[in-house]
């Protein structure tokens, strides 16, 4: 059937007129083809916008709608939000304070990450990671252990050894702007006297390092001279203390269990470490004083290694000329700002 057309009178302002007009000599067409064409128009684009605002909806709904990455994501994230809040540094964490503290401008989007509605982006994981003193390559694809425990061996170089103690690792360009706020020596009660170094940083970062060193007699001679080397070290460490910013030095004992978790790497260092009481056992282990039998206080087997060191100590001449001398601390400077 043929479609009929009405006229109709319509009243419009005088500008607009005045626009179909000059939109008519632009289309070159007349004003009436104009008008039905803009009238028709009006119609299309309606339906366009509702379909648009379709797709933004279904696309929103679609981003927070949880899949299996982001499930994994989540719970990964949760784990290592748990553990960290165990340290007495971060017991009163929230999700907002972790957002500001990676430059997030609100504390939405990362709730959405906890709730597997949204993921984050590789750069923002990293920056958790970090913030978290967590192994990145875990929280970002599952994989190695969610804490690292790096291997470490003095070059028994003392300038660089001691730079390497008391200063920011290079390798690692989100430290650049922290300092080390304290060294952690702690000595497993394991046969062996495995030692662990940690370095804990000014924002609370924490670097663990297993070592090949024994503090003990159960050492070859390669071991027991690593071990007068690692006494000398602890010794010209104390000729910084009157340095400005100078990281605190300390010593633990720790147990074999506490050994184990830390070696396993499955779970946080910080809060295990926080729990530890500080013994003085690498302040004594080269001292002739206190003159007594430590045994009791440290582990068995103690006086017999420390009489051993002293004797040692007393007759090589390079440790006594590093010992004595006075200005050390100026001949090899450190900069802890």
């Amino acid at each position: 059937m043929k479609k009929k057309d009405i006229q109709f009178n319509l009243r419009i302002p005088e500008d607009l007129k005045l626009k179909i007009d000059e939109a008519a000599k632009i289309n070159q067409r007349s004003i009436n083809a104009e008008t039905m064409s803009r009238l028709y128009d009006s119609f299309v684009m309606d339906n366009n916008i509702h379909l648009e605002a379709a797709k933004v909806i279904e696309n929103f709904l679609q981003a927070r709608t949880p899949t299996q990455r982001k499930k994994d994501v989540a719970e990964r994230l949760t784990f290592l939000f748990n553990q960290i809040k165990k340290s007495k540094y971060f017991d009163q964490l929230t999700i907002a304070e972790l957002a500001y503290k990676i430059d997030e401008n609100s504390a939405d989007s990362a709730e959405s990450w906890f709730r597997a509605e949204m993921e984050p982006t590789f750069n923002q994981l990293e920056k958790i990671a970090d913030f978290l003193s967590a192994n990145s390559n875990w929280l970002l694809f599952g994989k190695e252990r969610p804490f690292k425990v790096e291997s470490f061996r003095f070059d028994e170089d003392l300038d660089k050894d001691l730079r390497w103690l008391l200063t920011p690792n290079s390798e690692k360009a989100f430290l650049k702007k922290q300092s080390v706020r304290e060294v952690k020596f702690l000595r497993s009660i394991n046969a062996e006297g495995s030692l662990i170094i940690a370095k804990l940083y000014s924002n609370q970062y924490l670097e663990c390092f297993h070592t090949p060193y024994h503090v003990s007699d159960v050492t070859g001679v390669g071991g027991y001279n690593s071990l007068l080397y690692l006494c000398l070290l602890f010794k010209t460490l104390k000729k910084y203390d009157g340095s400005y910013h100078h990281p605190n030095i300390y010593s633990y004992l720790i147990s074999e269990e506490v050994t184990k978790k830390i070696w396993s790497e499955e779970v946080h260092p910080l809060p295990l470490i926080d729990q530890l009481h500080q013994t003085p056992w690498m302040d004594d282990l080269a001292d002739k004083l206190p003159n007594r039998s430590l045994d009791e206080f440290y582990w068995k087997g103690f006086d017999l290694l420390r009489s051993r060191l002293i004797k040692d100590f007393n007759e090589k001449e390079y440790i006594q000329k590093i010992l004595n001398d006075s200005e050390f601390h100026i001949k090899h400077p450190m900069n802890f700002d």
